[in-house]
């Protein structure tokens, strides 16, 4: 009886894959192969914070789009028809983004959890996003560790780097981690600027944990 010879494994293939799945998910290539460096979070730790989200981000982007086709009028089937994604992936990507509101038996509403500035690596700051609750948290846990980087606790802010944040119509974010920028750009506030973000800071602070424990 003849045996069939084993299938040889395309290793190349199996790297560029898992790279390119790590790209879609925000990582870096080191946190891809599970290697992370030492100014990155490893996996484990994304995983436990809810911060590293195990959707690709062109399903994500198909949903946003979905969701936007709905704030316009269209129904749940038609707006999933168009972008091309199921019914059943759109609710299962909300359960965790709490976006989809039903009126009624054909209409749905769509909802923001939260409006949060966000600072992107380029430095450019984006007043009041609208978020859904997934990323909301994501947000108010960087400030959280943006706020105690500049007074002097860096361990948290790392955490963010190449992590993507989507707003509630599906544009994308990447958050500023580098300290000495994020310091630099904190120190160039004026007096009316700095108080607009401790405001902002003292806001975040509650609406996150209502938003945990609402």
């Amino acid at each position: 009886m003849k045996t069939m010879p084993s299938k040889k494994r395309n290793y190349q293939a199996e790297y560029q894959r898992r790279r390119q799945l790590g790209k879609e998910r925000g990582l870096s290539i080191a946190q891809a192969r599970g290697h992370a460096r030492k100014s990155e979070a490893k996996i484990s730790e994304l995983k436990r914070s809810g911060i590293i989200d195990r959707t690709r981000k062109s399903t994500l982007g198909r949903y946003y789009q979905a969701i936007n086709g709905i704030a316009s009028g269209k129904s749940l089937s038609k707006a999933s028809k168009e972008v091309r994604i199921s019914i059943d992936t759109i609710r299962k990507l909300d359960t965790e983004r709490n976006t989809l509101h039903r009126l009624n038996n054909h209409e749905w509403e769509i909802k923001s959890s939260a409006s949060f500035p966000i600072l992107t690596k380029e430095g450019q700051l984006f007043n009041d996003v609208l978020l859904d609750r997934k990323n909301a948290r994501i947000v108010g846990q960087y400030w959280n560790a943006a706020h105690n980087a500049y007074l002097g606790d860096t361990s948290a802010i790392t955490t963010f780097a190449n992590i993507v944040v989507f707003d509630l119509f599906g544009n994308q974010y990447s958050l500023l981690t580098t300290v000495d920028d994020l310091i630099s750009i904190m120190e160039q506030m004026n007096d009316a600027d700095r108080e607009a973000y401790e405001r902002m800071f003292s806001s975040e602070q509650r609406a996150f944990r209502v938003m945990n424990h609402g």
